[in-house]
């Protein structure tokens, strides 16, 4: 990767980062004490593919970076195939997971606002006659995303919810293209979320 691409995306994680918040709340179970998971996978239990890879793959990212054992439900369940839940199981069991990261986007959106119209009207002389000038400005639009997403980590051998946490996000930036906006939104609010997950003590990290 050359100097300036390499520019570019530092940049481009350093807005992302700024231009976005995320407040996560949580509850762990009173059962969930003495557990201690060596390895995790991550699935976003979404319909759409785009928002399932850019969750999956933010939220594993950023657990690898702390040292934990991740990995994505996309790597195991390639999307072309069916599997029951006796398979999926089976698919755990053999890749040694020991909790499952589940999120859900619960509810996503845009803030749309508008922006009054101002209009100015000046009147000046001009070669000894009146001439009345007139500006308009304001009148546009922004849209802002928004998502609240719920998240839950749940014990594969007993089923039971060992953490739960809701997370609110919204960006702060404005772009004509909803869907890059929507995009980075889930992205940032996952890598919160892995953060807040690492923070519970129930992950073991290197």
């Amino acid at each position: 990767m050359n100097k300036v691409k390499l520019t570019v995306l530092l940049i481009l994680a350093l807005f992302i980062t700024n231009c976005t918040h995320t407040k996560v709340v949580s509850f762990t179970d009173p059962d969930a004490g003495s557990m201690l998971y060596n390895r995790i996978a991550v699935v976003a239990n979404v319909n759409d593919l785009s928002d399932k890879l850019a969750i999956e793959t933010k939220m594993v990212e950023t657990l690898l970076d702390k040292g934990v054992n991740a990995v994505s439900s996309l790597i195991l369940f390639p999307p072309t195939r069916e599997f029951t839940v006796e398979q999926e199981n089976k698919v755990f069991k053999n890749n040694k997971v020991e909790a499952l990261a589940v999120i859900e986007i619960r509810d996503t959106g845009f803030h749309v606002s508008s922006e009054p119209i101002n209009i100015h009207t000046e009147t000046q002389k001009d070669d000894d006659k009146e001439v009345t000038r007139t500006t308009v400005s304001g009148g546009g639009t922004e849209r802002k995303a928004f998502g609240q997403l719920r998240v839950s980590l749940i014990d594969v051998d007993s089923g039971k919810t060992m953490w739960i946490g809701d997370a609110d996000a919204q960006s702060f930036f404005d772009t004509d293209n909803p869907d890059w906006d929507m995009a980075y939104l889930l992205k940032a609010s996952s890598k919160k979320i892995a953060k807040e997950l690492i923070k519970t003590g129930l992950i073991r990290t290197k």
